[in-house]
């Protein structure tokens, strides 16, 4: 799925659909808006999380996007949309 966004194209889709974007909640990137350099969060589904990381300040080496629920676990991908295994 990922691989059909790009991070910007990703938060309009998701703020199109009525999602409350945030920015980044932890880190050196807590804060700061996506429109300047941060990344963005969203919980859905009552235990769902996605959120996207730009590169900047990156422990995983890339730009990446992360998704969390109690079902799935946390996942990380690359944004070609491949699952990171690190």
């Amino acid at each position: 799925m990922f691989q059909a966004y790009t991070p910007e194209g990703l938060k309009k889709a998701l703020e199109k659909a009525g999602y409350e974007v945030k920015p980044l909640g932890r880190g050196s990137l807590k804060g700061i808006p996506f429109e300047e350099g941060g990344g963005f969060r969203v919980s859905y589904d009552g235990d769902g999380y996605l959120q996207y990381h730009p590169e900047t300040n990156s422990h995983h080496g890339e730009a990446y996007y992360k998704t969390s629920s109690g079902r799935t676990g946390t996942k990380r991908y690359n944004l070609n949309g491949d699952e990171k295994n690190d």
